[in-house]
């Protein structure tokens, strides 16, 4: 399964990036998702200093390609309050989904995840529910829901 229960934050309180993606690909390393947190996180980081991953409606979607993914994973976080995902973007965010996938299956995979992501939370209900959900297991319902 690429979403796992220990992958989600639903009480994330840092309001900074890279201390939230670092603190998401620490648990990916913990359930065994990739292997080497340092350059996982480095190949986040480089794809955020392309283009910043917030989309709009409060939701970023930082996301890796490396060779230190061991098995494609999706983790989710949420903070209880907006803030600024990058300086060079106006969107507030509040709920982060970092994307893993291992390079040797990056164009495919890759694509097809940020597509359910982007499509599911087009829809108004799914971000509410997600802003919303009062435990993990509620989220992983949602997440179903939405084809993740």
């Amino acid at each position: 399964m690429i979403i796992h229960e220990s992958l989600i934050e639903l009480n994330m309180q840092s309001k900074y990036k890279a201390e939230i993606i670092e603190t998401l690909a620490q648990k990916a390393k913990s359930l065994g998702r990739i292997c080497d947190v340092a350059r996982f996180t480095q190949a986040v980081f480089a794809r955020e200093v392309l283009f910043p991953t917030a989309i709009g409606y409060g939701i970023a979607i930082p996301h890796g390609k490396c060779s230190d993914v061991e098995v494609p994973f999706i983790a989710f976080a949420r903070s209880q309050e907006e803030f600024v995902w990058d300086s060079r973007s106006e969107h507030g965010v509040k709920l982060i989904f970092l994307i893993g996938v291992p390079e040797e299956q990056a164009s495919d995979l890759h694509l097809k995840i940020l597509a359910n992501i982007s499509r599911g939370l087009m829809n108004d209900s799914y971000r509410e529910r997600l802003e919303q959900a009062g435990d993990v297991c509620e989220v992983m319902r949602i997440f179903e829901e939405m084809g993740l």
